[in-house]
Parts: C-alpha cells; sequence; structure tokens
C-alpha cells in the first residue's frame, strides 16, 4: 500500500490558527493546547457547508453567536448561543449549513488531557456565563510567563468537568418516563456503529453487541428513527470514506481494502449508490473546491 497522510485535515497542529479563525480572533497555542476567542469559522474556508472533517484533538466549544446545523459522527444537531460542545478524538463533523454571524470560543486539548465522552448540551445563561469567564481564566493562566502548566491543565479539566455536570443536571431534570428504552438502544447503536463500522457492516453483529436479537434491532430503530439500521451502518461508512478521499493520498483501491471492501468495484458501487458520485468523481469534485 502507498504512503498516505494522516487523517487531520482540522488538526490543530497542521493549521493557521489565526487565519482560521479570523483577525479579530484572539489565539494562543502550546504544546498542550489551543485557545481560540472570538473564532469566526464561517469567514473561512476552512469549514464549507457539506464537506466532511475529521478532528483529532479533542475540543470543548462555546457557541457565541449565530446558528449552525451540524453533523457529529451520526447525529445531527442544531447550535445556537448557548450551546456548549465537548467532543472526542477523532469525531467526525459535517456542516449542513453555517450562518455567517456564527462565532465560537474554544479550546483544542492534546494529549495532556483525555476526554472519554462527546457532550453537546444547552448551557443555562448562568451556566453559559460561568464557562465563558473560566475560559477567560484560563486564557490568563496559558498566558503568563513562565507558563504554568499545572495550573492550566487542572483548570481546562475542571472545566470538562463542569461541562460534565451541566449536562448530567440537564439529564436529570428531563422526565426519565421521556426516553424511552428504544431511543436508549437506538442511541447506544449509534455508538457501535461509529466504533466498529469499518470492519461490520451487518445487523446481527450489533444485535449481538446489544443481546437482543437482529429482527428487534432493527424495528428499534426504524421506530426510534424514522430510518433503518442498514441507513445508519451505511451512512457511518460514507462519512469515513469521505474522510480518507478527502484528506489521504490512498488510491481508491487502497481505500477500499482499508474500509474491508472485497474489492474496488464494490467499494466504487456502495459509494456511487449513497452519494450519486463515484470515490474518483468525488475526489475530484473536493480537489476543485480546494484549488
Amino acid at each position: 500500500m502507498g504512503d498516505s497522510k494522516s487523517i487531520n485535515y482540522f488538526s490543530i497542529d497542521s493549521a493557521n490558527l489565526q487565519e482560521m479563525a479570523g483577525a479579530e480572533s484572539h489565539v494562543f497555542n502550546n504544546d498542550d493546547l489551543s485557545i481560540i476567542l472570538n473564532g469566526r469559522p464561517s469567514d473561512r474556508t476552512f469549514f464549507r457547508e457539506g464537506e466532511v472533517y475529521q478532528l483529532p484533538e479533542p475540543r470543548l466549544l462555546l457557541f457565541m453567536s449565530g446558528e449552525a446545523d451540524v453533523h457529529l459522527d451520526l447525529e445531527q444537531f442544531h447550535f445556537e448561543r448557548g450551546m456548549v460542545v465537548v467532543t472526542t478524538p477523532d469525531v467526525i463533523l459535517e456542516f449542513e449549513r453555517i450562518g455567517r454571524d456564527v462565532e465560537v470560543c474554544g479550546i483544542a486539548m492534546k494529549e495532556a488531557v483525555q476526554v472519554a465522552e462527546r457532550i453537546v448540551t444547552n448551557a443555562s445563561a448562568k451556566d453559559f456565563e460561568l464557562l465563558l469567564r473560566s475560559l477567560y481564566l484560563l486564557w490568563d493562566l496559558a498566558t503568563l510567563s513562565p507558563y504554568r502548566r499545572d495550573a492550566v491543565l487542572q483548570m481546562l479539566r475542571a472545566m470538562v468537568a463542569n461541562v460534565q455536570y451541566i449536562k448530567q443536571a440537564s439529564d436529570s431534570s428531563t422526565d426519565k418516563t421521556a426516553v424511552s428504552r428504544h431511543q436508549e438502544l437506538f442511541q447506544q447503536f449509534k455508538t457501535l456503529v461509529s466504533r466498529h463500522c469499518e470492519r461490520e457492516r451487518n445487523i446481527p453483529y450489533y444485535a449481538d453487541q446489544l443481546h437482543i436479537t437482529p429482527h428487534h434491532l432493527s424495528a428499534v430503530i426504524s421506530r426510534a428513527s424514522g430510518r433503518s439500521a442498514m441507513y445508519w451502518i451505511n451512512r457511518a461508512v460514507v462519512l469515513r470514506a469521505k474522510v480518507l478521499l478527502h484528506t489521504s493520498n490512498l488510491l481508491i483501491y487502497e481505500i477500499a481494502e482499508r474500509l474491508h471492501f472485497a474489492n474496488p468495484p464494490a467499494f466504487n458501487n456502495f459509494f456511487k449508490r449513497e452519494t450519486g458520485l463515484t470515490p474518483m468523481e468525488y475526489r475530484e469534485r473536493n480537489k476543485q473546491h480546494t484549488s
């Protein structure tokens, strides 16, 4: 197999943060973290509607203004002011729509801080203001000389823990009877699919992981989402294929091998059926957009 680039199209280590965030933003970057205050990603070429990105580092984002419709892995979200997001490593991101007035503050966390759970929550005005003040304090600590690494990392971990608390408090205030067993299974199913879709693309595998029958799993997913189980499996595979086509120099047959298709024609037929384009057509279209 040929050499390939890392799938890190939007890695903090390879991005020009000031260019990405905009001239009016404030940017700090070191080996532990990157901080962006008042970033305007909609003004940049880094994020485009309909394209797919993989984020290697975990992020903590505060949505300051504007609106956007976003897919994180297999879930769709509407972001507006007050939304707080924590992503796990290697999350796959796709923008359906980005408002021109979108503004975010955020942190990319590197190896010093581990994030095991993705969180998306709508914080109260009080909690959001507290998180924003914490971010400003983190900036002040990070920019001191000499660098106070232990204090910075403890502050960062405290912010992540606070977001977890806000999410848990929000969940506990929700009527649990409104969250059916079907929805719980659906969420578990999507998590498993995100982790294993490159190798496992059959319903019996996921049913076995969830300790239910394939027929029951298919019925639950259809009832909970209005889509078939295979829709969600195929969507996850397409997202990974798009990332590889867009960010690596792997040949088409190498991508087919990496995604464990029987042969390149099988991958070609699958991708065209799901997207309307062959893998090569998709790659060429994206080359034109970035040229």
